[in-house]
């Protein structure tokens, strides 16, 4: 009977995670701000690919770099995806801290007891919807770049690369906004920190700024080797990721929702 109780509950834990995994996913389309920060991403992106492409060609003609000079697509690239993360960081806090402003969380929490499986849940929501706008993302940006450039010569980016790369970068922000929404449990707070974490980095000094989020996601998508190689940047990147989503699964067990 021991075992048939264990099939029994094995099987319920099961059916819960899977419902859960559906409402969060579910939460994340029955709004239009997540989607629509996504999308806005995806154009900002694109964008600011195309602005920085641009100013390159004006430089050239005004004489402000010599023609000529070969233009490094992946820099461009990661220099846009650094600026759209923010609305990445965005959507994915609409998973959480609406929660918290409406006092939603604590049916969540009731709904699901074990609260870790809960943070678990929305963290890898955040990680699939960054990663799937980062595969559209790093196209989009590199073909706008192309175009920018018009015939100005380039090192430039395979499609593939800078769809792996930026879908990465997003994934991995949106997962350590999911976790600092639990963190704070405020909107405001856990963007200002993301910036920070994110953004800011990136003017720190080289001996400073390669431990955060910002630079390693920097080097990442550029893959210039500096501050170093690929594979560390998402060791970086991975490390955060799992510090802050642990962090966020100790305090939620620690307190009051």
């Amino acid at each position: 009977m021991s075992g048939r109780n264990a099939t029994i509950e094995v099987g319920a834990t099961s059916s819960a995670l899977v419902a859960l995994i559906r409402s969060e996913w579910g939460k994340a389309w029955s709004v239009r701000a997540p989607a629509a920060c996504l999308a806005g991403a995806v154009l900002l992106a694109a964008g600011t690919a195309f602005t920085l492409a641009n100013d390159q060609v004006r430089a050239m003609q005004t004489g402000e770099i010599p023609v000529g000079t070969l233009v490094p697509v992946a820099e461009i690239l990661a220099s846009s995806v650094m600026f759209a993360q923010m609305v990445v960081v965005l959507a994915a806090l609409q998973l959480v801290t609406p929660e918290y402003a409406s006092g939603q969380i604590a049916t969540t929490f009731l709904s699901h007891p074990r609260r870790w499986v809960v943070v678990l849940t929305k963290a890898a929501v955040a990680g699939v919807l960054g990663g799937l706008t980062g595969l559209l993302t790093g196209p989009l940006c590199v073909a706008a770049t192309e175009l920018a450039l018009g015939d100005a010569p380039r090192a430039t980016v395979p499609a593939a690369e800078a769809a792996v790369m930026t879908a990465g970068v997003f994934a991995c922000a949106a997962m350590v906004a999911v976790a600092l929404g639990f963190l704070t449990r405020s909107g405001v707070a856990a963007l200002s920190v993301a910036f920070v974490l994110l953004v800011l980095t990136l003017a720190a000094p080289a001996a400073t700024g390669k431990v955060f989020p910002g630079v390693a996601g920097s080097a990442l998508v550029s893959g210039t080797g500096d501050p170093y190689a690929r594979w560390a940047a998402l060791l970086v990147l991975l490390a955060w990721v799992v510090a802050s989503v642990g962090a966020a699964v100790v305090s939620v067990e620690r307190r009051d929702a």
